[in-house]
């Protein structure tokens, strides 16, 4: 089963739902985690989509963690039923830890975005109260890349010690072009350190391109270019995101 642990849609940004499922359907994409996009706090179309199927989507909101509504707008997502994670970009979550908190007590899992690197929430991580609720860190991380070279982004493998932390293999092609060769060393340490239970395959639709693109960024895990251990690739392609965030709220936080 291939599960896709991280797309966007989003009808004022991206691609609304009959577009995402054309693309999962191209692909062989059975279930997809539709996230929220940054700026955007009307969870409602979100919520909608995985009504419509929620045997096939689950899906994660938005709120401004740093507003004085913030604790209501939690309590709206939280009282919907609609959603298994809440987004949060890392310089909300240094704002907004009390959020965070109380968003993984109710068993939300904590998806994180961290455009600057997972250095800036390293410290932050560690006062998070403990809850049932597991911390999604997308896109490896936000490695960077120049002149061939990775730059920044093992830092990632710090959080590899707390058991509450996974890590998303997408947006490899915001820091450079496929087939991502200064990123393979990268993705084998995450996927050792981690643990193959704790990484989870994502398309990262459509910043990653077309449906094309998409199954050309999978081929790189199925047809192991990365350089993983074979036996790893059907966890990280679906069954984690599977447990995750399909398995009933205990089992997937378990």
């Amino acid at each position: 089963m291939i599960i896709d642990a991280y797309t966007h849609c989003g009808v004022d940004k991206f691609q609304p739902l009959p577009d995402v499922q054309a693309m999962m359907r191209s692909v062989r994409i059975a279930k997809a985690v539709l996230a929220q996009h940054l700026g955007q706090f009307d969870n409602s179309y979100i919520e909608s989509c995985v009504r419509s199927s929620p045997e096939t989507l689950a899906g994660v909101a938005m709120i401004d963690a740093t507003a004085p509504t913030a604790h209501s707008a939690l309590d709206a997502v939280t009282d919907s039923g609609a959603f298994r994670g809440l987004r949060m970009t890392a310089e909300m979550l240094v704002s907004a830890p009390g959020i965070a908190s109380v968003a993984l007590e109710r068993g939300l899992h904590l998806v994180l975005y961290c455009p600057d690197g997972t250095q800036v929430i390293a410290d932050v991580l560690g006062d998070i109260a403990p809850g049932p609720g597991r911390i999604v860190i997308t896109h490896l991380g936000s490695p960077q890349v120049t002149d061939d070279a990775m730059t920044r982004g093992e830092e990632i493998l710090g959080l590899a010690a707390d058991p509450r932390v996974l890590v998303t293999l997408s947006g490899a092609g915001m820091a450079c072009p496929a087939p991502h060769a200064p990123l393979q060393a990268l993705v084998r340490s995450v996927v050792s350190e981690f643990g193959a239970d704790r990484v989870m395959w994502a398309s990262n639709f459509p910043v990653t391109g077309d449906a094309a693109a998409v199954a050309a960024d999978l081929r790189l895990l199925q047809d192991n270019v990365w350089g993983l251990d074979s036996s790893v690739i059907e966890d990280i392609q679906g069954n984690v995101a599977n447990r995750i965030w399909f398995a009933d709220r205990g089992e997937g936080a378990a």
